[in-house]
């Protein structure tokens, strides 16, 4: 078993082959020394030093992490040990896409419209599209789950080769569970379900059930959002994760017409929903907005991941801070489809600290954790850059109960971790910040082996 993992998520995430040859592997530890040691650990964890450690070093043996601090104090207590030197770069812990849709890498939607369309804060233009893209796709590739493969494991490797360790995955076809095996960055896999009509709602309880019978032990499952999915469905998919023992993830007030719908019954998406013949009025108006809804549904709690989470207000804010709710921010998707910034100051300031994702290149123009950094920065420049590397880190490992493992680098957790080349010229722990926040794609990061 692998040291300090919480054995109620092992099954999510198993290990590769070469991991597990590679912590039955005995060696010496190794001292690693760089001029800069960021921990992704709470600026108070080391007494206000932003979580940066100047002249710093970590222990490493057998694939885990056994001690770090200044280089000077790490030497003298482990003398005996070798030293290898990375002069010219800083170590960091590995990053944490929180949400993704590897499964639509094939659409391409954000990289070929960027120039042509903009959505302008209507997602059910966005929907229309996708749904044609997707239909356009099956129907003119006679390989078209190869291809689909192809795409998205893609888009897996370059998120890896950014240095990106784990990744929150949903998709809606079965086959997608494959993606993320072989490969050494971790993938794991939620199954997204939806429905609104009574039919709809029973096709899809079968669904749960058949995956609860069969693949109990692999796949989770989750609900796509609050306008998609029934009060039932979102309550039966709920208990499963609870029985599962992971997380219960779900798109929540993502866009102003969603919260405009659940609260009044109108608007572009009950259109929508009329048109694509998914509504039969059995489903009853909440009157409350998303978070409010889930809660009313008792679904809310410590182990619920709300993605995106832009149209909330301060009383759902708070609900999702007394019942340490976990959000995942998708900055790049958000500016993509025009539908605002999500409130990360107020997060911030009730203790919630969000995980990043990229969301789907439907989406999104480029899945590149660093680039969603950038952008984040940018959507809201007062914020601390410690505290958008830690989104990066630390809060997806938090949103997805993996903290004991990954996240930081601190004794006992795996070494997980980059090096990443760093100019001579930053000169401080906050020039330093700045820059892994606001280079984006120009990062060059790579695995400490």
């Amino acid at each position: 078993m692998r040291s300090g993992v919480q054995k109620s998520y092992q099954w999510l995430f198993p290990m590769t082959n070469q991991e597990e040859s590679n912590l039955q592997k005995t060696s010496l530890p190794v001292i690693h020394r760089s001029p800069w040691l960021l921990t992704g650990l709470p600026p108070d964890a080391l007494k206000g030093s932003h979580g940066v450690i100047e002249d710093g070093a970590l222990v490493v043996a057998d694939g885990l992490i056994q001690a770090l601090g200044t280089y000077r104090n790490i030497a003298r207590e482990f003398s005996q040990y070798h030293t290898q030197e990375h002069a010219g770069s800083l170590l960091a812990p590995a990053l944490i896409n929180a949400h993704c849709h590897l499964e639509l890498s094939h659409l391409d939607l954000a990289g070929r419209t960027q120039k042509k369309r903009t959505y302008n804060g209507d997602p059910v233009v966005w929907i229309r599209d996708l749904l044609t893209e997707k239909e356009r796709f099956a129907q003119y590739n006679a390989d078209a789950d190869k291809l689909i493969m192809s795409h998205a494991r893609q888009s897996l490797r370059s998120m890896s080769a950014e240095g990106v360790v784990f990744i929150g995955d949903v998709g809606n076809a079965l086959t997608s569970r494959a993606i993320g095996h072989g490969v050494s960055t971790r993938v794991c896999f939620l199954l997204e379900l939806l429905g609104l009509t009574k039919e709809s709602e029973t096709k899809t309880m079968a669904r749960l059930e058949n995956v609860a019978a069969t693949d109990f032990l692999e796949i989770g499952c989750t609900p796509h959002a609050p306008y998609s999915t029934t009060p039932g469905l979102i309550q039966a998919i709920k208990k499963q994760a609870e029985r599962q023992n992971h997380i219960f993830s779900i798109h929540v007030a993502e866009s102003k017409q969603e919260v405009e719908f659940l609260q009044t019954g109108t608007g572009v998406f009950k259109e929508f929903l009329l048109e694509r013949g998914a509504w039969d009025g059995s489903f009853t108006i909440p009157g409350k907005g998303s978070v409010q809804y889930l809660e009313s549904l008792g679904v809310i709690d410590n182990k619920t991941l709300c993605v995106h989470a832009v149209h909330v207000d301060a009383a759902e804010i708070h609900i999702l801070a007394k019942k340490k709710a976990k959000v995942c921010l998708c900055p790049g998707s958000n500016r993509f489809l025009g539908i605002g910034k999500a409130p990360v100051t107020e997060f911030l300031a009730h203790g919630i600290l969000p995980a990043l994702g990229t969301d789907s290149k439907a989406s999104n123009e480029v899945l590149s954790m660093w680039r969603e950094m950038r952008l984040l920065r940018e959507d809201h420049p007062n914020l601390p850059p410690e505290s958008i590397f830690a989104m990066a880190t630390r809060g997806g490992a938090e949103a997805w109960g993996v903290a004991s493992e990954m996240g930081s680098l601190e004794p006992g957790k795996r070494a997980l971790v980059l090096k990443i080349r760093c100019d001579e010229n930053l000169r401080s722990a906050q020039e330093i910040l700045e820059y892994l926040t606001t280079a984006g794609e120009s990062v060059q990061a790579g695995f400490l082996e």
